[in-house]
C-alpha cells in the first residue's frame, strides 16, 4: 500500500498534472495506494499525521509537491521508524530532488518508488524557537535566519511568483528579489555558540544559513560540502562585508564558490545556539513559520528512510 500526498498548486498547477499522470500509470499496473490533496497550508502535515495514526506496520508514503510540501510531511511524522518516504518532485526550487539526483520526470521518479533497489537513511534538522510561542519546526534541506529568510517572506507574498512559474521561469523571481532585499536587509549582530560549548560574536552578519543538503533557494549551492548522513549541520555564516561586496558576490553561491571569500564562514557542527539583538524572519526549506531573535537548531541523524 502506498499513500500519496499530493499538492496540486506546487508550482503553479504542476503538482496537478503529475499527479494525473502518475494516477493513470498506478491504476494501469493495479497497484494499491490512497491519495490525498492538500487543501491550504499545513494540511500536508496533518494527512501525514492521519497516515501514521490510521495504518498499522510500515508506511510507505509518497510526496508529490515541491520542498515545503515535503517540509509539512515530515513534520506530520513523528516516528520515524514506522515510515518509508517517497519524492515525486513537482515544485520550483526541488533542492531535495537535485541533491539526491531523484528524476523530475514524474514516471521515472515512480518506477523508482514502486521498484526500489536502493535506500538512504537521511538526517534532518529541528528547530527551537527559544524566545516565541512557536512549535519546534523540522527541515530535510536547510534553515536559515535573516537575509535568505526575508527573501522567502517576499517571495511567498509575489503575485509574480506564481505568473513566472507557469512559464518555468519562477527562479527569476529570486533573483529580483534577493537582489531587493540585499539592500534593505538590516545587518545583525550575533552570538553563536557551537556544540554547546564554543561562543564566538559577529557584527554585520548578513545570514546564517544551517543546511543538511547542499543546495537552497533553487539551486544556489550553500553549502557545497553538505553531507545528508553525516550527522551534522552544514552552516555558511555572511558578516562583516559591505553590500557592493556582496551583490558581487552573489553569483558565486550558483558554484559554491562564495566559501573561498573573506567574511563568509562555514563549518559543521551538531547543534547551533543562535541569539541575535533583534528579531529576523526564519525559513525552514523556504517557509517562513516566524520571526524570532534566539534559536537553537540541531541536526537528529539518519532518520528519515527515504527511496532513491
Amino acid at each position: 500500500m502506498y499513500h500519496f500526498i499530493i499538492n496540486p498548486k506546487s508550482s503553479s498547477g504542476k503538482g496537478i498534472r503529475h499527479w494525473w499522470t502518475v494516477k493513470d500509470e498506478l491504476d494501469r499496473r493495479n497497484i494499491d495506494y490512497t491519495a490525498e490533496l492538500t487543501k491550504q497550508e499545513g494540511h500536508a502535515s496533518l494527512l501525514a499525521e492521519e497516515i501514521c495514526q490510521k495504518y498499522d506496520g510500515i508506511k510507505n508514503i509518497v510526496v508529490l509537491g515541491g520542498d515545503g510540501t515535503l517540509n509539512e510531511v515530515i513534520n506530520g511524522i513523528h516516528n520515524f521508524d514506522d515510515v518509508t518516504l517517497g519524492y515525486i518532485p513537482s515544485g520550483s526550487s526541488n533542492d531535495l530532488a537535485r541533491s539526491l539526483k531523484i528524476p523530475r520526470k514524474p514516471l521515472k521518479s515512480l518506477s523508482n518508488i514502486l521498484k526500489p533497489n536502493k535506500f538512504i537513511y537521511l538526517d534532518y534538522g529541528e528547530i527551537i524557537f527559544e524566545d516565541q510561542k512557536l512549535k519546534p519546526r523540522k527541515f530535510s534541506c536547510s534553515s536559515g535566519i535573516g537575509y535568505d529568510a526575508g527573501v522567502c517572506v517576499e517571495v511567498q507574498s509575489s503575485p509574480l511568483k506564481k505568473k513566472f512559474n507557469r512559464f518555468g521561469a519562477g527562479k527569476f523571481i529570486y533573483l529580483a528579489i534577493a537582489i531587493k532585499q540585499l539592500f534593505s536587509t538590516k545587518f545583525m549582530n550575533a552570538a553563536v555558540v557551537i556544540d554547546g560549548i564554543k561562543k564566538e560574536n559577529y557584527s554585520k552578519v548578513l545570514l546564517i544559513s544551517n543546511m543538511i543538503h547542499q543546495f537552497e533557494g533553487g539551486g544556489l549551492k550553500m553549502a557545497p560540502h553538505a553531507d545528508p548522513a553525516d550527522g551534522k549541520l552544514s552552516i555558511c555564516l555572511v558578516h562583516g562585508m559591505s553590500r557592493l561586496i556582496i551583490l558581487l558576490l552573489l553569483p558565486t553561491i550558483i558554484f559554491g564558490r562564495h566559501i573561498h571569500f573573506k567574511g563568509v564562514e562555514t563549518f559543521k557542527c551538531s547543534s547551533i545556539d543562535i541569539i541575535l539583538d533583534n528579531k529576523a524572519a526564519v525559513h525552514t526549506d523556504g517557509e517562513v513559520p516566524g520571526f524570532s531573535s534566539h534559536i537553537n537548531i540541531r541536526c537528529i541523524p539518519g532518520k528519515i528512510r527515504m527511496i532513491l
